[in-house]
């Protein structure tokens, strides 16, 4: 059956050191079990064993994350599965039933064990929801906690906001499918736990066949093997490797993989290496009808030469007996040489770069030698702003204030330019369209620059005046 049943566990060695790292994990109380593994594989029947063998010392909740999507729903499947009240219960009373349950559990030296498969489906706020039950303060660790699911699983805690639980996981186990001689083993061990014999059921070849079908996923092989002895159970003949091919097809739909196919056809392979180097028999790696071209020919490998190049019409020609007797490897020998690559980063530069910053400016004559460019809507804002400038004076105490400058360095006033305009506000200035605020000036026989301390009443009666003209 495809659904998982611990009388039928093969203790393949990849799914048993899984299941002896995850029991470790519960009873040592050493943090969260991680269990990953592509679909097929066993992580069901993992988890269903490891509540097998733990139920005794801890209450166990075996849960589907494919079926909880809410926290009251999390919490209501962890209290069914432990025979606790759950209908009717809003979320706040569960948790708190839950918790009081751990603590009572913890007392006895017990405590529980949550196995949630299918785990990557579950919403990343309900894992963090587990988590957070593993802080209930008891004298013992007494939540333990196995998360069983596909890859995307391990991304998903591999997310920043996962980390506090990420540094939780203890134990990390890898489940894969099985490989050639562990496939054979589960075959026999699967019929003989059935009350039956391999040999009896299925004729010789069968379990290569379901294995080059299958991959050595066990689901699929248990599938496989079970419609193939559906299809024979009328005629009560043993399986052949062609009903496997057929049971195939019929679960899958989809053509037989063809090394199956080849399996099928209970004919003998012929061995002849000339034969198969000719493209006149098909191989392992399904090549039939393809072209085959002999490296190390020299040239006759480019050349239309009988019995050297194919295609998809099969032998050109004959070849001469002479052309039989010849050492395919015979030829001019092919060097391949490689150059070594330079480091790119290795570089020596001939010419000094210079960095000539374009854009600094000391004042408002630096643009004199720029365009400018006038427009209707230019035209009425620098009216406006020759207005402001006109009709609102600088207050009498930012004068008072100021503070002593030295002779060899003139602070700039705030300067008010008519936009569009061409003619400055200031009659010593010969630029537009900008207002110019100068603290730090450089002095003109170089040193340190001179700081001006500007008051913020300074910039406020600025924007005060700006504001005023522009009606507020």
């Amino acid at each position: 059956m495809a659904a998982p049943r611990t009388q039928f566990y093969h203790p393949a060695p990849v799914i048993d050191a899984a299941l002896r790292g995850t029991e470790r994990c519960i009873r040592r109380a050493e943090g969260v079990a991680l269990v990953v593994g592509p679909p097929g594989t066993g992580k069901s029947l993992l988890l269903a064993k490891v509540a097998e063998h733990v139920r005794d010392d801890f209450d166990v909740a075996l849960l589907s994350g494919a079926s909880i999507c809410t926290r009251r729903a999390l919490w209501q499947a962890v209290m069914a599965a432990i025979g606790e009240p759950y209908r009717g219960i809003d979320e706040t009373e569960l948790r708190i039933a839950l918790v009081e349950r751990i603590r009572g559990l913890a007392a006895t030296g017990a405590g529980l064990v949550i196995l949630v498969d299918e785990a990557h489906t579950l919403p990343t706020r309900l894992i963090e929801e587990l988590r957070l039950l593993t802080n209930v303060p008891t004298p013992l660790p007494a939540v333990h906690i196995v998360l069983a699911g596909s890859v995307r699983l391990e991304e998903m805690l591999g997310q920043p906001r996962m980390e506090s639980l990420a540094q939780r996981i203890a134990v990390r186990s890898y489940l894969e499918p099985l490989d050639h001689e562990t496939t054979m083993a589960y075959l026999r061990t699967q019929v003989k736990a059935a009350g039956l014999s391999w040999d009896r059921l299925f004729a010789a070849g069968c379990d290569d066949a379901v294995f080059t079908a299958t991959d050595g996923v066990p689901r699929l092989v248990n599938q496989l093997c079970d419609q193939a002895l559906v299809l024979v159970a009328e005629s009560e003949r043993r399986v052949t490797p062609a009903d496997i091919a057929t049971a195939w097809r019929e679960i899958q739909r989809l053509p037989a993989p063809s090394g199956l196919d080849r399996a099928a056809s209970d004919r003998p392979h012929p061995m002849d290496d000339d034969a198969a180097l000719h493209g006149e028999v098909s191989d392992d790696f399904g090549t039939d009808g393809m072209g085959v071209i002999e490296f190390g020919a020299g040239d006759i490998a480019f050349a239309d030469e009988p019995g050297v190049v194919h295609d998809d019409r099969g032998v050109r020609g004959t070849a001469s007996p002479s052309e039989e007797t010849t050492d395919p490897w015979s030829g001019p020998e092919v060097e391949l040489v490689f150059g070594a690559g330079g480091d790119p980063f290795d570089q020596y530069f001939d010419r000094a770069e210079r960095t000539v910053e374009r854009y600094m400016v000391e004042g408002p004559d630096d643009f004199s030698g720029c365009r400018h460019v006038t427009s209707r809507e230019g035209q009425s804002m620098g009216r406006l702003l020759a207005s402001i400038a006109h009709a609102a004076p600088r207050p009498a105490e930012v004068e008072e204030h100021r503070p002593a400058q030295t002779p060899a360095v003139k602070a700039a006033e705030p300067v008010v330019m008519a936009a569009g305009s061409g003619d400055a506000v200031e009659a010593d200035i010969d630029d537009a369209d900008m207002v110019v605020i100068e603290e730090d000036v450089l002095p003109a026989g170089g040193g340190t620059p001179a700081v001006f301390t500007v008051r913020p009443s300074d910039y406020r009666s600025l924007f005060t005046r700006l504001r005023r003209g522009a009606g507020g």
